[in-house]
């Protein structure tokens, strides 16, 4: 049972590839960010090494331990942090000694399974050279190895290494799939309700989101900051800019996860103008925003929406981030205070 949620096409192609012996030594899934392409890698890693049939059955020992990570078989290769870095600093990129270690690896036959899976995490964060000790791998690969590429945008990979997996990608689920699995998880109906719209239809950031509770928390946090920003002056919108490259500099996923959520905010504005709000992302805070829209112009929040778009486009080229922030901070609409509260 595979146990995947909306993602029919791929776990049919993987599952007959499976039965009928036609296996690929090389895989790319990709898809965007938290859309579960490490819930599809791992649940084949179970298929190939479950000895249930048909596999996985998702209830043996095999199984429960490739799910926890705990496989020797199972071979995951990550960014290194700062805690696992031999020199205490994090890395941009995943090196050519982590590539090394698996090429050791692969050379060896399984330990206690039928397969050696290799699970190359964010595998877009390879190095040129990195990215071609693992061409030379997959070249020389031996039957028992299965490597399995996840990436959010498979355009950053070699075309070389491309051209040598199988390619499969993970699309976004609908919210109302999601909602039902998160009910039959057993939550409850208004936080599975508020899960799949937060989810943008990626179902694996909404389990998440349902097991880590500091998920809604953190994401609480950061959209009252928002909302209380909307009613203030230039003084604290540039601190906040200044907060917000910090961040920027240390954790940028996490940065651009807030600009996202600026989207969504005056997205959602733009849902309740047009009397749509069963489209809205921040359903948990739709009168708050009914509020704040209705002191807005259609004009004012399609212009935001524009500003905080080239805003990102403008950080992925690499420019400044505390300039970008600031010219942002001025650009957005003022909400008069008592319209917009925080907390």
């Amino acid at each position: 049972m595979w146990r995947i949620i909306g993602q029919d096409k791929v776990v049919s192609f993987l599952s007959n590839s499976l039965s009928q012996d036609k296996l690929s030594h090389a895989y790319v899934f990709h898809g965007p960010s938290g859309v579960g392409k490490k819930r599809m890698a791992l649940t084949f890693a179970q298929a190939l090494n479950c000895q249930a049939s048909p596999p996985p059955c998702q209830e043996c020992s095999v199984c429960g331990r490739i799910l926890s990570r705990n496989h020797p078989d199972i071979i995951h290769l990550e960014l290194l942090s700062a805690e696992d870095a031999s020199d205490g600093k994090a890395k941009a990129e995943i090196g050519v000694k982590q590539i090394e270690d698996i090429q050791h690896a692969a050379s060896l036959p399984p330990f206690e399974g039928k397969y050696k899976v290799f699970i190359i995490h964010q595998a877009e964060k390879l190095s040129l050279e990195s990215s071609n000790r693992l061409l030379k791998t997959l070249e020389e690969t031996g039957s028992q190895n299965i490597f399995i590429l996840l990436t959010a945008d498979k355009s950053l990979l070699l075309p070389t290494v491309i051209s040598r997996c199988q390619i499969l990608e993970l699309r976004y689920v609908e919210i109302n799939l999601i909602r039902e699995a998160l009910l039959k998880q057993g939550l409850d109906a208004e936080k599975a309700e508020l899960l799949s719209h937060l989810s943008h239809g990626r179902v694996g950031w909404a389990m998440e989101g349902a097991s880590s509770p500091e998920i809604l928390e953190e994401r609480k946090a950061n959209i009252e900051k928002i909302i209380w920003i909307l009613g203030q002056d230039e003084e604290e919108r540039f601190d906040y800019a200044s907060d917000l490259s910090n961040l920027f500099g240390q954790n940028r996923t996490a940065a651009e996860a807030i600009l996202d959520m600026w989207l969504d905010v005056f997205r959602d504005m733009l849902l309740l103008k047009a009397d749509a709000n069963q489209n809205m992302t921040n359903i948990d805070y739709k009168d708050i925003l009914y509020m704040a829209s209705d002191k807005l112009g259609l004009t004012d929040i399609r212009i935001a929406i524009d500003n905080i778009l080239k805003t990102e486009d403008r950080l992925r080229a690499n420019a400044n981030p505390r300039l970008c922030l600031e010219v942002l901070m001025l650009s957005l609409p003022f909400v008069k205070e008592g319209t917009v509260k925080n907390g």
